[in-house]
């Protein structure tokens, strides 16, 4: 959400002048061969947010998993999943129509973030014109970070798009009094908070900005507060789940953040660590800093701290909210991870796409403007071309095991991706307790896989009779730990002989893992 308080009365003439600057001169893009670039440059990232390795991941298939279930399963796995609803509720709609395939499953992200690209655009005029309409639509169309998410069965796409939506919604309540501005405030904000939890971070820098513009703005800011006490009430309905699972449910394969919110967001935002990337994510922040400090004067830009409200609010909601979520990290203990950091990409993009309309010269706007165009595609090509998961390698070396040979997966959340890629006929379970393979249960996950109970080779020893014991294990999962499934491992080789070693892990892979088969108890020792 972008609220521009600033808007509801007129501004001083000098205010007008520099936020009307960038817009000036020639309409954005000049020329038809440049139409033609940007018009390849759009078409380039529509068509990357659609491509992506065919196996999902751990969080995708867990979220087909749920979504796939009749509505009162839905909402009774969410509970042990941690998530809100409202994503899970349309993924189940679009399957019931479009079926589980991995393509189909992503698709509905992909049509999220083109339409984002839509209220970009139109949110981008508001705020600056058709060159930083243009500009900011083009950053969003290019994102590493949105074109990933565009490419995954996960709520983030919908997130970026409510937030754009939110964005209008308040921007249409600064703008026009009555009721209905502040009822699409409360529905966006309420949509928001039923897709991921941490909106409310955002939403409260919303809030912190309508009780800033209180004196100057009461009316406007008074509507924008009354939007976010509906939000809030249109969410009651879903606290008791919400309590519950802060109680019971976590993420205990990650560490507690704090201000490393900034640097994940950036390092997400930018694609990752590599050397484009890295690039790119510097150049971000530079037209950022830019954004708030260079005033367009002609020919030159001068360096002066700017006196545009909407600017300003731009930095709260995308570096303040990272500020609040950390804050929230170290008091509740909660984790951070890059994709959650999607609720504040919007503002800092426009942050950017302003930033760079400061710079001197069309050519030189068209410069940095296609530095960021193709670096961004570089980088996403990328991503999407990678693998996410070995679930399709471990799948394929499961195609020789017979109907009803024992699968275990350790740690269990190697089990949703492969699971959903091999024959229903074999008998796939988890560690530590042998339950289903197909999703995992996140409720007090760690107590539950506290230490390695010694039993466990036994019980899937007897389990699989005289069948072989295949084992899935993975790298660098805090819970279970590693040594939890070496442990395993080693206790099933004393009870069946040393196993074949039939996938290797790659490396490179974020999901890597290893396919292990002991023998049958009667080919022991040949």
């Amino acid at each position: 959400m972008l609220p521009d308080f600033a808007q509801t009365a007129p501004q001083p003439e000098s205010d007008r002048r520099e936020e009307e600057a960038p817009a000036a001169g020639r309409p954005w893009p000049a020329g038809r061969s440049a139409r033609v670039v940007v018009g390849l440059a759009l078409l380039a990232g529509v068509v990357l947010r659609f491509l992506a390795p065919s196996a999902l991941w751990l969080d995708e298939a867990q979220s087909v998993a749920i979504a796939h279930s009749n509505l009162g399963g839905l909402f009774s796995a969410l509970r042990e999943d941690g998530a809100p609803p409202l994503y899970y509720v349309l993924l189940h709609g679009w399957t019931s129509v479009f079926g589980t395939g991995a393509l189909a499953v992503r698709a509905l992200s992909g049509v999220f973030s083109v339409l984002s690209l839509v209220v970009a655009w139109a949110l981008g005029r508001h705020l600056g014109g058709p060159r930083v309409a243009g500009t900011l639509t083009l950053l969003l169309a290019t994102s590493p970070f949105a074109i990933r998410y565009a490419s995954e069965t996960r709520m983030y796409s919908l997130v970026v798009l409510l937030v754009l939506l939110g964005a209008a919604a308040v921007t249409w309540a600064v703008r026009r009094p009555g009721p209905w501005p502040v009822v699409a405030v409360g529905l966006a904000g309420a949509a928001l908070m039923l897709t991921h939890y941490w909106a409310s971070y955002l939403l409260v820098v919303v809030g912190l900005l309508a009780l800033a513009g209180l004196r100057r703005h009461r009316a406007v800011a008074l509507r924008v507060l009354a939007g976010l006490a509906l939000a809030g009430l249109l969410f009651l309905p879903w606290v008791p789940t919400l309590l519950w699972q802060l109680r019971h449910t976590g993420t205990p394969w990650a560490s507690v953040g704090g201000l490393e919110s900034i640097t994940s967001a950036l390092g997400g935002w930018q694609g990752g660590g590599q050397v484009a990337a890295v690039l790119l994510g510097n150049t971000f922040v530079v037209l950022a800093v830019l954004a708030l400090v260079a005033v367009p004067s002609g020919p030159v830009v001068r360096l002066g701290v700017t006196a545009s409200p909407a600017r300003w609010a731009l930095l709260a909601l995308s570096v303040g909210t990272l500020l609040v979520a950390g804050l929230a990290s170290m008091l509740t203990s909660s984790a951070i991870a890059a994709r959650y950091t999607s609720v504040a990409l919007p503002a800092f993009l426009a942050l950017v796409a302003l930033g760079l309309t400061t710079l001197p010269g069309r050519r030189t706007r068209a410069a940095v403007l296609a530095l960021c165009v193709v670096t961004g595609l570089g980088v996403s090509a990328t991503q999407v071309r990678d693998p996410r998961t070995q679930a399709a390698a471990v799948a394929a070396a499961l195609r020789s095991a017979a109907p009803g040979d024992t699968v275990l997966f350790c740690p269990d959340q190697l089990g949703p991706s492969v699971s959903r890629l091999v024959s229903p006929d074999l008998d796939l379970v988890v560690y530590p307790d042998l339950g289903p393979a197909d999703r995992v249960d996140w409720t007090d996950y760690a107590k539950r896989n506290a230490g390695y109970p010694p039993l466990v080779a036994a019980r899937v020893s007897a389990r699989a009779g005289d069948h072989p014991v295949y084992v899935v294990t993975g790298h660098g999962y805090r819970v279970p730990s590693d040594a939890d499934c070496a442990g395993l491992l080693t206790d099933l080789a004393q009870l069946r002989g040393e196993p074949d070693q039939l996938v290797r892990r790659n490396s490179h892979i974020d999901e890597d893992m290893r396919l292990h088969r002991f023998p049958a108890p009667a080919t022991v020792g040949g």
